[in-house]
Parts: C-alpha cells; structure tokens; sequence
C-alpha cells in the first residue's frame, strides 16, 4: 500500500499546470518493447445489441495491471467501426518496434466465413454477405495490422460464445446448407497464444457475483498477474481455475476459459524475479533451529512464526503443484520461499525445487531444482523425496538412479505420502523397477485414494473388483464442482469403451482444459459416440488437444488426422 494518502496526492497533482496533469491509464504515447492494445464496448443500444455494462470497466480495469506489469497499454471504448479503423492505425505506427503485441476485447462477437469478427457500435444486427467487412471488425484482420512481423501475439477474448446467431446474414440460406454466423471460433496466428473468456456454445458472463463491477474474466486475469514469473500457460491455468471458482454455482456457469496456440520459448507477462545463489555454509546445509516435525496431516511447521503453516502434508498430496505454487507466490514473493529453503525449511525447499525445475515463478534452473529437493528429502520430509524422484527419472536415469528413485519413492510413500504412493503404484504397473507388479500396485493406489488424490481413484477403476466403488467417488468429486473429477469419468468410460455415458464429463473437462479430455472429445466427434458426428467439431478439439504439451503420446496417436 502506498505511503501517500489520496489527500496528499490528489493535493499534489491538483497543484500542477494541466500540461503537467498525468495521462490516464491507455492514453500515454506508446513506450517499450511490450504493448497491448485494449478495446472495451459497453454502450450497445439494448433494441439491437444487449449492452454489456462491465465491458468497458473491465478494460480500464485490465489497463491499470498491464500498466503496473510495464506494459504499455492504449485503450478504446464503445467505438464504432471509424473509431477503431483509426485506432487501429494510430497503435500501428506506435507499435511498429514492439516484440510482443497484446490486443484485449470485451463485447460482443461471432464467426462467419471463417474469420472472426468483434461488434463495433454502429455495426447492425443483420447484414449481407458482401457488406460484413464493412460493418464488422475481423479480429484477425485487427491483428495483421497491428501485429510486427517476428512478434509475440497475445490474443484476450471475453465475449459470448452461445450457439443462438449473433448476426444474421441475410443472404445466406441455411435450410440449404450455407454457413450462417456461429459462435466465435479458433484464431489463426503464428507465433504466441489466444485466450477465451469462454468454452465455446458457453456464455461469458458480465459479472460474477452480481454487482461485481468488472467480468469474471477480467477480474481473474488482473488477480493472478500480480504473481510473478508464471509462464503464460501455467499464467492461463490458474485464471482459468479462478474464472471456474468465482462462477461455479450460478445460474449460467460455471465458466470455463480455455487457451490454445503455439510459442517455442517462454513467455511471461511479469518476468520471473532474479534471484542470486546463496554461498552454502560450510558443511552443506544450514541446521534448522528446530528440527522438522514429523509428516502428519496437520500443518508442515507447527510455529505460529511459519509462513507455510497453513499447507498440509494432504493438501501438498492431492493438490496440482500449478494450482498450489500459483496460491502460495499470491502471497509469498519467489525471494521470500528461497530465502526460506535456504533456511532450511523442507516445505520450502520441496516448492523451491519444483518451482525451479520448471520455471514456475522463478527462471528454470534444473541444476538449483536438483539441489533443493536432496536437501528437502534429506530431512526425511515425504513431498521432496516423491519430487526428487520424479526429477530424477524425467532426467534420462542411470541403472543407479532408478535405483535411488525407488527408494525415494518408497520412504515417502511408507511416510504416508498419497503422491508419492500413486507414483510409486505406476512405475511398479509399468515395470519400470522390474516385473510389474499388480497387486502391490493396486494396494497402493487404493491407499492414495482413501486420502482422496483423484489420479489413485481412477487408476482403482482399471481393477473390476473396486471400479464401481471408485466411479462413483469420481462422480461426487465431479459434482462438487472439481472439473478433474470429470476429467477421470471420461478417460475411465474411455477405457472401458462406454464413453457415451460419459460425454459431458469430456465435454466439461475439455473446457476446463484437460488434454486427455480434449482428444477423447475430439475422437467421439469424429466417430459419433455419443454425440452427433461433427467433422469440424472434432477438428475444433483435436487442434485443442495438440496445443497442449501434457498430451500423452498414445493421446496424440488416437487423434492423428483429425482436423490436420
């Protein structure tokens, strides 16, 4: 919080010539190598267009996190289409050196001819084919013109995505098979990444809860922007999980953001922090002042003085690292928990080496990750040693290693660590520390799911004896509003070839942006299980499905050729 009341400043700038006045947020001439370009309608008539009250809250809302992430922003609002021709321009030649362009539109949009098109303020509600690039701005057109060649593109879309036709096209007849406008669809661009507010057929809401005085959307995207250092995908996911938090139980959600694209490097739109090495003490790590704990469901570190405190050995066992990292740097900086696993706190120490391992927060250093997690499983704490060992075998392991990360494996999961027992379970169903071994894997998945970590409760549904029992602990899991617990009913239906019964638990988790979800989706639609065939329905996911680097191999062999 600033140290200036508003008082002081208000007095401050009050006193200074008109000249001298501070530009408002999106006005300043454009500087740097960052810019966004943010278009707000709010201001729609209600006989032709329903107004969107928040749209243009939520830019100016945008516009001041975007500001303070050193993004130069400009911003227009409730502009017809002469306004944005010239906006367009104007943030042409201003951004004709930028690497990384991002264009943000809240209001009203659709699909036809295979482009995508935002509503200006005069744009009618029906027209004809020959007159739509007059009246209607194509998004991808918008790009093109504004876009430098060689730069990053970031693409924000929060608009409605339902099925009813936004605009008539008056020539097009559809009872004979011509394409009318349709929800907005995928984006063509090359280098970077488009971000829905919204699963498509799905509305965006304007608010969530009511009164809120910006979107759902627009709230999550400037709330997880104050973490720094989160790639964007990972920056997605964790908006995404807000949006489908803040809108979960109300009448049209929840809603369900989804992301695609394609990028080779890491981008992020708060840069990780640098944070130098600490010199070891002599003798390797530095003694606690008090020895750890040992693993129990209660807090990690039991002091009152602890930061992490209020994160449990069950919750660290069930929860997604990207979930959970993302809720601990809201209100911890990445310096602070080094600072801390230089201390010698485990807990800190196990999140440090994660975070490290894949750039999560901080710069991805695998050599800092390794170093962390032995000094986190050296104290005997469970999450560092499933972590480690993970680590180790993602990293091409020597007979040696394998070794070592079976041991691992196998003290955090006799501590009672539900994560590590899945894993471990895993490696022994495949082989990977010799003959598999079933029935050891299967007490251990049962286990890790009697403490309720979802993957365990899946895999139980391979066993016939406890897959009715577990599919429907997955069901409750579902209806409680945790998208992951559809997630597993699809890729268990999907296994046991009774999809059909489980399609709109694939349709739900692949709004919420689960890979596997994704192609199974994609398949039905190609093959009409469970649903109508859609050859473009499954092109639509399938594309999806590929843009998603956690898709399995077998995943993206059961989806070779569609849509490609």
């Amino acid at each position: 919080m600033s140290v200036f009341s508003g008082a002081f400043l208000a007095a401050l700038f009050g006193a200074l010539p008109a000249s001298a006045q501070p530009a408002a947020c999106g006005e300043a001439p454009l500087r740097g190598d960052r810019v966004a370009l943010l278009i707000g309608n709010s201001a729609y008539n209600d006989w032709e267009w329903p107004s969107l009250k928040n749209a243009v809250n939520d830019i100016d809302h945008v516009c001041a996190a975007f500001q303070k992430a050193g993004i130069a922003p400009r911003i227009v609002r409730n502009a017809d289409m002469g306004a944005l021709d010239a906006a367009l321009t104007r943030f042409a030649a201003e951004a004709a050196g930028a690497k990384s362009v991002i264009l943000y539109y809240a209001g009203h949009g659709f699909e036809y001819g295979g482009r995508n098109w935002l509503v200006p303020m005069d744009a009618p509600p029906a027209t004809r084919r020959a007159d739509v690039e007059k009246r209607y701005l194509s998004i991808e057109a918008a790009v093109e013109r504004i876009v430098p060649d060689g730069a990053f593109t970031l693409v924000f879309v929060d608009a409605c995505r339902t099925a009813e036709p936004v605009v008539r096209i008056a020539d097009v007849d559809t009872a004979r098979g011509e394409a009318g406008s349709a929800p907005l669809g995928l984006l063509d661009i090359a280098q970077g990444a488009v971000f829905y507010s919204t699963a498509k057929g799905r509305p965006a809401l304007d608010f969530a809860p009511p009164g809120s005085p910006v979107s759902p959307f627009a709230a999550a995207v400037v709330k997880e922007l104050a973490i720094p250092g989160l790639e964007i995908g990972d920056y997605f996911k964790v908006v995404s999980r807000e949006v489908y938090k803040r809108t979960h139980g109300m009448e049209l959600g929840p809603q369900q953001p989804f992301h695609y694209g394609s990028w080779f490097e890491d981008y992020y739109l708060v840069a990780p922090p640098e944070i130098p090495v600490r010199v070891a003490p002599p003798g390797g790590i530095r003694p606690l002042a008090a020895p750890p704990p040992p693993p129990s469901t209660a807090a990690v570190r039991g002091t009152a003085a602890d930061p992490l405190a209020d994160i449990s050995l069950d919750r660290l066992a069930i929860e997604d690292e990207p979930v959970l990292i993302a809720d601990v740097l809201s209100r911890h900086p990445a310096a602070k928990l080094v600072a801390l696993a230089d201390g010698g706190h485990p807990l800190a120490q196990q999140l440090v080496g994660y975070m490290f391992s894949l750039g999560v927060g901080v710069k991805k250093d695998v050599a800092r990750a390794r170093a962390y997690l032995e000094q986190s499983a050296a104290q005997g704490f469970p999450a560092g040693q499933q972590e480690l060992a993970y680590l180790i075998l993602e990293n091409e392991p020597s007979p040696a290693d394998v070794k070592r990360a079976y041991d691992l494996y196998v003290a955090a999961s006799n501590a009672g660590f539900s994560k590590a027992k899945t894993h471990l379970a895993y490696q022994l169903t495949v082989g990977r520390f010799g003959p598999p071994d079933f029935a050891r894997s299967q007490a251990l998945y049962a286990e890790a799911a009697g403490k309720g970590h979802p993957a365990a409760i899946f895999a139980l549904t391979f066993f016939p004896d406890t897959r009715a029992a577990n599919l429907a602990r997955l069901r409750a899991l579902a209806d409680a509003g945790n998208p992951e617990g559809n997630h597993w009913l699809c890729e268990a239906h999907f296994a046991d070839k009774t999809l059909a019964a489980a399609i709109e638990d694939c349709a739900l988790a692949a709004r919420a942006g689960f890979a596997g979800s994704r192609a199974i989706l994609a398949l039905a639609y190609a093959r009409g299980t469970g649903v109508a065939a859609d050859a473009r329905e499954a092109a639509h996911w399938a594309r999806l499905a590929r843009n998603l680097p956690e898709l399995r191999k077998d995943q993206r062999e059961l989806i070779a050729g569609i849509g490609e």
